[in-house]
């Protein structure tokens, strides 16, 4: 057995510490598991060795030995749990070397005659002598040990996440190693010379190692902590109990055999300490068991007060239906206690509203009045323990109590929320026939407040939902009038569309009439006009002109919101059309005495995929309105420059200006400035002009934006996308 030990823990040992150390050969924590698993294989050789040996001499040598390499285990151990999980020593040079100074100490010491002074012969073996340098090296050992666990427990209470965890393993392995090394090999060497349980040493030291590469290696598997509580639980319990059942066993044997010891081996101590240990260990489980064999005789309804209270929580968790909580509630009640019927009755104003009940019950159809009047004198505000009607403690003759015998109802218990009665639970007899227990009674108070909390918030619930398909109806039929309404509008604004498109086609070609008709009578008419009907005549022609424009303005606005104005996009220099609005609007500014600007020069080009005509339309607008506000003497200029792959075509004047709250206005329809701030008379226009040609220059996929101060004059910027970046470009 000790060769198969021996092997399974240096074999196993020595690949868990190079396996640890292989995954982070950087790490501190890894180098001190390699050293520790070197340790653990080492001193199981020289167990197996020493337990192998015939040689009385060799074996206290071997003996010594072993107890020398406990030691720097044991430092290993207190170096671990102190860097344990990082990659760093966590330990300052002085205390480093304060530590090895000790424990090298401690390890020349073992060698000395003062640990173990010799071995004596016990059967067929050898044990070792203690000698009173034990008790050093017990203190330094086990000194270690403490801190180690102390170390441990205040890292691992202070730590979060995934350290947390691996501390649980790390935790776990060195308690029951060291639990086990204290009760089988310490005390039996140290207090009976016994070696029986030294060959398992290495075992016990596998179990942490195990433990210990498996949180350094693979640590989010699994959370520890119930087990850890667990086995310290239990290894503190059967410490405890072994170490008392030996002192009172000792203490009684010694006194019956004279004051003399009663064991003269340690297996005298063991077999009965593990009796012991066994009939602790089975105690409860023997103890349910005949408890559930009682209780099947002696009580064959009873139930567990924790598990019902349970059930019924989660029911009440699972559902916020009024009647599936309701029917929930009662078939668990009645299958657990065993009732023959039940109710959820609620009420308001001594009116019972509603009603759910279970059961078999061959009881007259209850009566509403009576129901709600028990139910109003089971609750007494100023009795709180007392709100509850059970008929066997009811005395002598009562119509409370007839009418609870006509109903065939046992206990009735009012359902309260915030002092307000909401209605009530109502129980009938028990199926076995068996009167109510106080267990019974007293868990049916405890279950009747979380019952009316549970019924209130279902009743909420309810209301809320019926609200909610009230609401829900409500905007479906306010949708459905909007639907209709903006079908309206939309006809309305189809016909809108319609009539300007026919009234402005005809219009326009009746008002072109008219106009030509002027022009000749104002400049070919064979007779020499006078002038008073000369100026009514150029009156009447200029009128004509701007109803035309007018006209053509709300045609092209219908095409555009309808989206039926037509984009004839093709290759175009912009300069060209910038230089026919030039030369066409030049005589307009020289009559006007303004100096018109035109910065472009010729031969330049700046293609644009467009509509040349709209193109020109626009700039046509833009210049026309800056010749409109500008004032005799002013200044108008048309320039532009290229940006990125744009054209940048600006048109400023030093007209009025315009007011920044007045610039969003600007590109609406029918927008009209007010100009009343500045000594420019306000001009009549359309409000089109500006419309159209932002829509236009959408459509080309452009902007147009303005920069203005009022009395500074202004800048209307045109950006348009260029087909050929090749700006400047002579021909």
């Amino acid at each position: 057995m000790e060769i198969i030990i021996l092997v399974l823990v240096v074999l196993s040992s020595t690949i868990l510490g190079l396996f640890v150390f292989n995954s982070n050969p950087k790490s501190a924590t890894n180098k001190i598991f390699l050293a520790l698993s070197v340790l653990i294989a080492i001193w199981s050789i020289v167990i197996y060795l020493s337990l192998a040996t015939s040689s009385r001499m060799m074996t206290l040598i071997l003996v010594r030995l072993t107890t020398s390499i406990a030691v720097p285990l044991t430092g290993s151990f207190l170096l671990l749990m102190h860097t344990f999980p990082s990659d760093k020593l966590k330990m300052s040079r002085k205390e480093f070397f304060g530590l090895i100074t000790l424990f090298v100490s401690t390890m020349l010491l073992t060698f000395s005659p003062f640990v173990f002074t010799n071995v004596k012969v016990v059967g067929s073996s050898f044990a070792p002598v203690a000698g009173p340098g034990m008790v050093a090296f017990a203190v330094a050992v086990n000194g270690a040990a403490i801190i180690s666990v102390i170390l441990l427990i205040r890292r691992f209470i202070k730590s979060k996440g995934i350290e947390k965890l691996q501390l649980n393993y790390l935790l776990i392995g060195f308690l029951v190693m060291i639990s086990l090394i204290i009760i089988t090999i310490f005390f039996p060497v140290a207090l009976f010379q016994n070696i029986s349980f030294v060959s398992y040493g290495p075992l016990y030291a596998l179990i942490f190692l195990l433990t210990t590469s498996y949180a350094i290696v693979r640590h989010r598997f699994l959370d520890v902590r119930f087990i850890v509580a667990r086995a310290v639980a239990y290894i503190l319990l059967l410490l405890f109990i072994g170490l008392c059942y030996i002192a009172v066993l000792f203490n009684i044997a010694f006194f019956i055999n004279e004051r003399k010891s009663p064991f003269s081996t340690l297996s005298d101590l063991i077999i009965p300490t593990i009796v012991a240990l066994l009939f602790a260990l089975t105690f409860q489980p023997l103890r349910r068991f005949f408890e559930k064999i009682t209780d099947k005789l002696f009580y064959k309804d009873h139930y567990e007060s924790n598990d019902l209270l349970w059930d019924l929580s989660r029911s009440m968790a699972s559902t916020l239906g009024l009647d599936q909580l309701c029917k929930g509630l009662l078939n668990i009640l009645l299958s657990t206690i065993k009732i023959n019927y039940g109710a959820v009755i609620l009420v308001r104003k001594d009116v019972v509203i509603w009603a759910s009940s279970t059961g078999s019950t061959s009881l007259k159809p209850l009566k509403s009045h009576e129901i709600a009047n028990l139910i109003g004198l089971s609750y007494k505000p100023d009795k709180r323990n007392e709100n509850i009607l059970i008929f066997d403690e009811m005395g002598g003759e009562s119509a409370m109590k007839q009418s609870m015998r006509d109903h065939g109802l046992t206990i009735v218990i009012p359902l309260i929320v915030r002092k307000e009665l909401i209605g009530g639970l109502v129980l009938g007899e028990k199926s076995s026939g068996e009167i109510y227990s106080s267990e019974d009674v007293e868990l049916l108070k405890i279950v009747a407040p979380e019952v009316a909390v549970a019924v209130r918030n279902a009743l909420s619930y309810e209301e809320i939902k019926k609200f909610n398909i009230t609401l829900e109806q409500e905007v479906k039929k306010a949708t459905q009038r909007l639907r209709k309404a903006n079908i309206r509008l939309k006809e309305l604004d189809q016909l809108k569309d319609e009539f300007v498109s026919i009234a402005s086609h005809e219009l326009r070609t009746p008002m072109t009439a008219i106009k030509s008709y002027l022009w000749m009578a104002i400049n070919k008419s064979p007779q020499k006009l006078q002038e008073p009907l000369k100026k009514y005549l150029d009156i009447s022609y200029k009128s004509t002109e701007r109803l035309i424009h007018l006209v053509n303005d709300m045609l092209t606005v219908s095409r555009i919101e309808r989206n039926k104005i037509e984009i004839k996009k093709e290759p175009v220099n912009v300069i060209d059309v910038l230089s026919m609005v030039y030369e066409e609007l030049k005589i307009t500014a020289t009559e006007k005495k303004i100096n018109f600007v035109f910065e472009f020069e010729k031969g330049e080009k700046y293609i644009i995929n467009a509509d040349k005509d709209k193109i020109r339309e626009v700039f046509q607008n833009l210049v026309g309105n800056a010749l409109k506000f500008t004032p005799e003497g002013g200044k108008i200029e048309l320039y532009g420059r290229e940006k990125g792959k744009n054209i940048e075509i600006s048109v400023s004047d030093t007209g009025p200006g315009i007011l920044k709250e007045d610039q969003s206005k600007l590109f609406q329809k029918f927008s009209k400035i007010d100009y009343s701030y500045s000594s420019h008379p306000n001009q009549p226009g359309t409000g089109l002009g500006l419309y159209i040609s932002k829509q236009i220059v959408s459509l080309h996929l452009g902007d147009i934006h303005v920069e203005s101060d009022a009395g500074k004059g202004s800048i209307f910027t045109v950006t348009l996308p260029l087909l050929v970046a090749d700006a400047l470009k002579n021909e």
